[in-house]
This record gives C-alpha cells, structure tokens and sequence, in this order.
C-alpha cells in the first residue's frame, strides 16, 4: 500500500507544504523503505537509489521536520561550492515556513559564530571540516548531518575530509542522525556500518532506465531491445537528433572542453538545419541574449548565443557560475535541447535528459595516458537519463565502433557493478593535514589520543588495523614519519610524549592549507623578504597543489624556458645554479611561472577575453583562481606575520587585494570601497580624474557621468557612499604600488 504524504509523523504545517508547494502527495518505494527504518525519526540512515528516487526530496524533510519538531540544527554538506548553491535555492522554499537557511563555502581562517542564528547550514565538505577546528559553541545545537554525494568518500582530496568530520564530530561528544546520500557505491553495506547507518539500497526508478551500445545503425539496449538510428552525421549527432525528434533532449558528455565545444557546434547546425521545429526560436533568442550579456568574456558570450539561437549549448566548468545556471534553467525548460558537457554535470547537478549519451569513455589521465572512466562515474552520467513527468523512459548509450567493442563496453559499464569506496586517508599528504588538524585543534595531544582519532576513520576500518597487527605497524610507522614531519617543519612540539601546536601550526591550521605547502610557503617567505615582488610572490603562492598549473603547450616551449631561465635567480625555492635540465624536468617550473604570469596579467587590468586568447583561461577558471589565491595569499600573509616579516606581511596583503579585483594599485581604493564599481569602471573613473573616494564625494552626478559607464542612477549612489564614507571615517585606504604594471618583460 503507497504511504502517503498525510500519514507521516510530520507537523502538519510542513505535510501541508509539502502537498501544496511540492505537489508531492504520496512517497515512492526508496522514500518508504527509509521511513520504515525511521529517517523521521531521528535514526541514521545510508540511502544509496538512483537518481530521480526522491532522496533529495526526503532528506529536505528530515531536515526541516528535525528544526521543527526537535528544535536541533541540521548541516547539509556538500563536495562543490555549486551544489551548496543549488542546495541553498532548494531549502529557500522552506523559508516561509520561519526556517532561517544560510550556506557557508569560503573564509576558513573564520569560526562563524554568525551561523548560530540559523537552522539549516549547507557547506561545503572542506569548510564544515574548518568549522569543526573552530568548535564554536552552537556546534552543540546540531542534531543532523546531512552528507550529500557520499561515493566522494573514495575521493583522494575530499574523501579524507568526510572521515575528519566523523570522526571529530565523535571526539567532541556529538550525536547526530547521519543522512548519506548517493546513487552510485559499491561497498554501501560497509560505509553504512561504518557510520553506525542503516542502509536503503535499490535500483527503483520513477521511470524505467534502459542502457546500451549503439554500434551504427543500430542502438541495442540491456532489456534486448534494439532499435534503428536514423544516420544523419557522426554517431554523436545521429543520436542526439533521434531523440530529439522524438519529443526528448540529449546530454552528450564528452572528456574535453574542446570536444564539449566542438560536439556542441555539430548539434547546434544539425537542430537549426532541422526540416522540424524543434525549438522555440523567440525563447531561445532570449535565453542567447541573456547569456551573451551575463558573459564577463565576450569571445565566449557570443560562441554560446550562436549555439543557444539554435536550441544547443556546452557546459564546463570553465564558464561562469551564473553563465551556468542560465544554460542549466534554459534546458530544464526545454529552451535548449541539445546539451554537450564535460562531467561537471554528473557531479550531482540536477539536469536529466530523455537520452544520455556518453561520447568518450576514455579520458587522458598525466602519467598514464589514455584510460577507461571508472564504472562509478558511468553509471553517475547514466543516472541523468530520464526526466520524471516528461519522458516515459531514459536512455543511456555508449558508443562503439565494431562488434568486439560493444561486447567489452556491455560487459564493462553496463551490467557492471559500480567499485567500492577505498578510503585514502592514510596518504601521506592526508595524514599529515589531519594529524596536524587534531593537534592544532585540541582533539589531541598524545599517541593514545591520536589513535582514538584515527579509529573513527573508514580507513582504519577497512585495513582492519585493530585486528590487524602488521597493518597497524605500519600505520604507527608512517604517523610517526608524519609527526616528525611536522615537527622539523616548525609546525609542532613534542614533550615527554606530549604534542603542541606552535604560533606557527595554529597558523597553518587556521588558515587551513596543508602542511606541505605551508613548508614550501614558510622556506619561499624567508627566501624572499627584502627581494619580494608581485610574480615571485605569486610564483610561490601556485605552487599549491590547490592551484591548477597552465599547460604550456607545443610551441610554447622556448618562451617559457627562456623566461625561467633569465628569471632563475629571481623565483623562490629554485636549486641555486641552473641545472643542465631537459624540457620534461624544467616544464613543472615553466607550468608554474606561466600561471604565476597569467594572474600578473590580471591583477595589471589585461582584459579577460585577452586572457582567454593567451591562456586559454576562461571566465570560470579566472574565477577559481582568484577564489583559491585570495584564501593562499591570504595564509601566505598570516605565516609571513608569525614569522614576523611584516613588511613583507603587507605586500603580500596587497597583492591579494590586487588579485580579488583584477585591478593596478593605483585604482584599487576605489573598486574596494565602493559597491557597483570593478575592476572596468574604477579604471574609466580613475581616467576622468576621480582618483579617490574625495574626488567623489566633492564631484556632481553630471561630472561623474562623464566617466564611461556610469549612468544616472550609480553617480547618484557612488557620491552617497563616498559623503557617507567621509563621514563615518571608515575608507579603506592603500598604499600605491612602486611596482612595474607590465608584463613579465618587466621583471626580468
């Protein structure tokens, strides 16, 4: 019998909601399964259903019946700062039942008490883990966790970040309801035992899901159907189009940008040459215009209007977020059909389509070449097949280009298992950022305290370490190399088999980089006090494995080297004389001086399709590596003050100002003190003789129009900030910067 949405043991207040905001009346099989074991009611549970089961839905639920009835906090956490945005824009319709939601993603040096005055948190993975270090007291209010995208456990970066959070949250005391949310894990009777979780796992979908190969022309499914594609072009297009005419859309997900791009360019001439109207061409005109204008790039605004204009679009993670949620809105509404993407939109992003197609299922990997995707990230892409409401079936298809192939990728992806989750929590790299955490912490500060940290781990359950003699061995082994580590890095204390943090480990763990980069950072900040200047300083700050280094490419070669070379004695942490080294072992030191000089470029006002051209960086790129060097630069200036290297301490401060912006010195007061005003127009006011918040407050509304790009309406405002700045004494002042504004050409 169905359970319906009246009979739950919910306020009625929020059962109403429910019928009549989320037109939701009754549950479906995964959502009664995991009311029968009681995740109303406060019991941890582990659902692992396929995407479009409703365990997003019902976790909502929990979430606010969890505010309602017990007047606890719920903290949904989350891999990406995207999702924690869509995640908000979900839970915003609760609001009016008097929940107060937030999220919090950035700021890590901070403990957030702000957040006290909320009752539903989302954040990130790696910032609820910052706010754990912090412990602020409403922490003790907290009566759920919710842990979105669970599989990241197996992931080597944020996986060992999950494990910190249970276990801290276990030394501290706390006793949440666990939620684990995810469509694709193998092992999910060991993460749930782990989590003291029961588990809810099946395959039930609202609509059916059909997987196969198409091998052309025909398109043969698991459930041994087949079925004959009409060939109108590549086998990417012809399937596309076949379920476009059909009434469906398509997701092509490809393992570039370029061939995001490129597959994007043939849907957009295939829908456009249709005989068919398959789109709406006055919505989808809006849509482009939109997007055009919404793009900081306009070389990238305009590629994308063309294609939307035609009903098709690529998405990737190198465009903007806004830029995203655009496209991503455009094809919920079916304004745009067609949609090729990189695996941004498998990571958990709610877009499905009739047909997913899965152009490449093999990507280059550094080191390894090319290599097949895992079964875990294929079945994540499959999983978008199908729109509930809209399409009476999904489909996902792999494509092969003989007999042999379609019976490897049957066997391979589509009647295969997902893998099992591996925790890499005792990676090196991992070990010693939490080691240090616990320590700097206060979650330990002896071995015997350490191993109570560590026995809440997944990676202590699935290496059997209490059991297991000789693993543990090795375990006591590696964390003693750690802690030794730690200690020569200046970063720890050890007496009498006590540890403590130093001034310079607080630091660290305040700021939340990992001890590696710290040790990189601190050696690189004494190198350079006295010699400090914006590129080496930013040289420095890319060297943390956080920051994506800029390929340099075929042709690029002598540029970069000879730019290396001739700058050698000027960058940090280099050997002292130049080796006699080959291209393969000086390309890591040219990758870094080429993102290092990109960012330069930036913070010097080069325009941002300038940018694109030169460094293939788009808007959405540009974006990460501001937001990742305003968090470095910003630990990079607190390690220099506990080394008390102040003046280089300030620049350092100054130059990630420079880098938030994207502005000279010389104009920077004006962008940081005045809302409405970047990077553009503080130059262009900057330029009519408006070169401080004086100039503004003193000015007239006529004159500062005079200035291109403010009208009316900001003149108006920007003189009232700068009268009200005045006034209350509270401008922001900035030294100027005696530095070249060039180009590398500058510094060398």
């Amino acid at each position: 019998m169905t359970m319906l949405i009246a009979d739950l043991s919910l306020p009625d207040v929020l059962k109403t909601f429910i019928e009549e905001k989320r037109n939701a009346k009754f549950l479906y099989p995964p959502q009664e399964e995991a009311v029968r074991r009681g995740i109303l009611n406060g019991e941890s549970v582990v659902m692992v259903t396929s995407t479009a089961s409703g365990k997003t839905f019902l976790a909502e639920v929990a979430a606010i019946s969890n505010v309602l009835i017990n007047d606890r906090k719920t903290i949904v956490t989350v891999p990406l700062k995207a999702l924690a945005y869509e995640k908000l824009m979900d839970f915003k319709a609760y609001e009016e039942l008097g929940i107060r939601i937030t999220a919090s993603t950035g700021e890590y040096d901070s403990d957030d008490r702000w957040l006290e005055s909320f009752d539903v948190i989302i954040t990130t993975y790696e910032k609820l883990d910052s706010i754990l270090r912090h412990k602020p007291a409403w922490l003790g209010d907290v009566g759920q966790l919710i842990i979105d995208e669970l599989h990241y456990l197996g992931d080597p970066e944020r996986g060992p970040i999950i494990e910190s959070i249970i276990s801290k949250i276990k030394l501290l005391g706390l006793t949440p309801q666990i939620i684990g949310l995810s469509a694709t894990i193998g092992n999910a009777e060991e993460l749930a035992g782990w989590l003291g979780a029961k588990l809810v796992k099946t395959n039930w979908r609202p609509i059916p899901l059909r997987e196969g190969v198409y091998l052309r022309p025909f398109l043969s499914f698991n459930d041994g159907t087949k079925i004959r594609v009409r060939e109108v072009g590549d086998p990417v297009t012809s399937l596309a189009m076949d379920s476009l005419n059909g009434g469906g859309q398509a997701i092509v997900f490809t393992s570039s940008r370029s061939s995001a791009v490129k597959v994007a360019k043939q849907l957009a001439k295939a829908i456009c040459d249709s005989q068919s109207r398959l789109i709406d061409v006055e919505a989808a005109s809006r849509t482009a215009e939109e997007v055009r204008r919404a793009s900081s790039s306009k070389l990238l605004g305009d590629e994308l209007s063309q294609l939307i204009r035609c009903g098709a679009s690529f998405h990737h993670a190198g465009l903007e977020l806004e830029v995203r949620r655009l496209i991503e809105e455009a094809f919920r509404q079916r304004i745009i059909r067609a949609l090729a993407s990189t695996t941004t939109l498998a990571a958990g992003v709610n877009l499905p389509a009739r047909r997913v197609i899965i152009g490449d299922y093999r990507r280059y990997e550094a080191g390894e070449g090319m290599v097949d995707i895992p079964v875990m990230e294929y079945k994540q892409m499959a999983g978008r097949a199908g729109r509930p409401g809209l399409d009476p079936y999904g489909e996902a298809v792999l494509i092969a280009s003989n007999d042999r192939e379609a019976r490897r990728l049957f066997d391979l992806y589509v009647n295969a298992e997902p893998e099992n989750v591996v925790s890499r929590f005792f990676v090196e790299e991992n070990l010693a950022f939490n080691l240090l955490s616990i320590i700097a912490s206060g979650y330990a500060s002896n071995m015997n305290e350490i191993n109570d940290f560590l026995s809440n781990t997944l990676a202590y359950s699935q290496y059997r370490i209490a059991s297991n003699v000789i693993q543990r061995n090795a375990l006591m082994r590696r964390v003693d190399d750690m802690l030794k580590f730690l200690i020569e890095s200046g970063f720890i204390e050890e007496s009498n088999g006590e540890f403590a943090a130093t001034p310079l480990g607080l630091a660290v763990n305040k700021t939340y980089i990992d001890p590696y980069t710290a040790n990189d950072y601190v050696r690189g900040l004494r190198e350079l006090n006295g010699k400090a200047n914006n590129l080496n300083l930013l040289f420095l700050a890319v060297k943390s494995r956080k920051i994506p280094k800029l390929r340099v490419k075929r042709g690029e070669e002598d540029k970069w080297s000879d730019a290396l070379v001739r700058n050698w004695s000027r960058l940090p942490l280099m050997p002292p004389t130049l080796p006699d080294y080959d291209d393969d072992e000086l390309n890591p030191f040219m990758e870094e001086l080429k993102t290092a000089t990109m960012m330069l470029d930036w913070i010097n006002e080069v325009d941002e399709d300038a940018l694109l051209k030169q460094y293939d960086a788009q808007p959405g790129d540009l974006r990460m590596y501001i937001d990742q060097l305003d968090w470095l630069l910003g630990a990079m200036s607190e390690l220099a003050r506990i080394l008390k290297l102040r003046e280089l301490a300030g620049r350092i401060g100054m130059l990630r100002l420079r880098v938030k912006y994207g502005i000279k010195a010389d104009a920077l007061e004006l962008a940081l003190n005045l809302e409405g005003i970047g990077r553009t127009r503080a130059r262009e006011l900057y330029r009519a003789g408006f070169k401080s918040i004086e100039d503004i407050a003193n000015s007239t509304p006529a004159k500062l129009q005079q200035a291109r790009g403010i009208g009316p309406t900001l003149a108006n405002s920007l003189i009232e900030q700068a009268k009200k700045l005045m006034e209350t004494g509270r401008i922001t002042r900035v030294p100027r910067d005696e530095e070249p504004s060039g180009d590398l050409s500058d510094y060398l």
